[in-house]
């Protein structure tokens, strides 16, 4: 299981405690009166604690006690609730102009490597059972899921290459998805008195927490699933670089920081804005140390894990787009071919199946003869389940029960090839 204790103390945390304070004061500026309830859901760490930098708020004059909520029946201490002071008020103000972040308190950035350190993904079980249930409603060969979960036992880098709609991009999503357990991610982590924002509702799925009578967790890491990160042709350099937000004033996790413990993948490879070469450049030195540099705004730099299965997808030519520098650098290079004959009639009778149409196999052998055989066109993963959705597609528009026959076939064809 994985665990992650709560510290025991307020020098546990390991931030400055006037950085704890301000982030409290934040809070108090957005929603006016608070308890220590309400304290305790939004930061994420002990009552004691936030009790501890409440004195030390009220002392230096920048809150008041308002006194308890005649409508709660909590103990005294939750029940009491605090406003701030117009002192608290400018210092709050001032405060959001320098750092907007109001979020749970974050992790150091010591604490976020050791973390990502117990949970690497490469110490998942990965087994010929588990990987061919993860392929098994895909049409491919015993010998390419042989390759394919090879290359996923290791956890660091798969180069998937080959023609265009033979379902490299399916396959990836399909390892991306593998990987079912538990790991923890940060809300945030704190640099040199920078807060960096890592938790990413649209990257990291939700895990229910463990049981009732488990010790209880540190609650400013969430319980996730090892995200899955895709980039397409819209990637760019400044994408796996800290993110500034000049109207928030703080910064968001790179791509590469959120699929820590994960997997990144790289689709499209050689079709971004960028050229390949600038792109490979970026990621030799975290493929070989298994780290990788980010710059705050001030020129500080500092390195993160980089804990990432990383699978590049590409139907160019890879001579064209990788160096030997390069590929020596990747552990595994798969090529997802064209399907052969029966692969296609297979792929064809299986999306019949999942569309409801009755399927004829005499009528695809004959589309094979015609539009195939000799005229330089090789079956391809992809074109059974674009024909289907031509015929679909007519039938729905004519109000009509799909069909396969030789006539709606020979339709789709014709509207499908150039």
């Amino acid at each position: 299981m994985i665990f992650r204790p709560i510290p025991e103390a307020l020098e546990d945390f390991r931030l400055p405690k006037v950085f704890l304070a301000n982030l409290i004061l934040k809070h108090f500026f957005y929603t006016g009166i608070f308890t220590i309830h309400d304290l305790v859901g939004l930061l994420k760490i002990p009552y004691d604690f936030i009790n501890q930098l409440l004195d030390y708020l009220g002392r230096e004059k920048y809150v008041e006690i308002l006194g308890s909520d005649p409508l709660t029946h909590s103990a005294m201490g939750l029940s009491l609730r605090y406003t701030l002071s117009n002192g608290g008020k400018r210092r709050a103000e001032q405060l959001l102009e320098l750092d907007s972040y109001v979020g749970p308190v974050p992790v150091t950035l010591e604490d976020y490597w050791e973390q990502v350190g117990r949970q690497p993904i490469k110490f998942t079980d990965v087994t010929p059972e588990g990987i061919q249930a993860a392929m098994q409603d895909l049409v491919i060969s015993p010998e390419l899921i042989e390759n394919l979960g090879v290359a996923a036992v290791n956890g660091k880098s798969l180069f998937l290459h080959g023609p265009s709609g033979n379902g490299k991009t399916t396959i990836a999503l399909r390892l991306g998805h593998y990987w079912q357990d538990a790991i923890l991610v940060p809300y945030a982590i704190f640099v040199s008195g920078s807060v960096i924002r890592v938790f990413d509702e649209m990257t990291h799925k939700l895990l229910a927490e463990p049981s009732a009578g488990a010790e209880k967790s540190d609650p400013r890491w969430v319980y996730c699933r090892r995200p899955l990160v895709a980039a397409g042709g819209e990637l760019s350099l400044e994408m796996l670089d800290l993110i500034f937000n000049p109207d928030l004033n703080y910064y968001e996790a790179p791509l590469q920081l959120k699929a820590n413990n994960g997997i990144f993948l790289l689709d499209d490879f050689g079709r971004q804005r960028i050229p390949p070469q600038e792109l490979l450049n970026r990621w030799i030195v975290p493929l070989e140390e298994r780290q990788d540099f980010l710059s705050l705004r001030t020129g500080q730099k500092f390195a993160i894990p980089f804990d990432t299965f990383i699978i590049f997808a590409t139907n160019l030519d890879p001579t064209t787009l990788l160096d030997d520098a390069f590929l020596r650098r990747i552990r595994s290079k798969v090529k997802v071919d064209h399907v052969s004959r029966e692969s296609y009639i297979e792929i064809f009778r299986r999306c019949c199946e999942q569309h409801g149409v009755e399927f004829k196999e005499e009528v695809v052998e004959d589309i094979l003869v015609r539009y195939y055989d000799g005229k330089q066109r090789t079956p391809t993963g992809c074109h059974p389940r674009d024909l289907l959705e031509q015929i679909l597609d007519y039938a729905h528009y004519h109000r009509i029960k799909p069909i396969l026959n030789p006539e709606s076939l020979e339709r789709a064809v014709r509207k499908y090839f150039l």
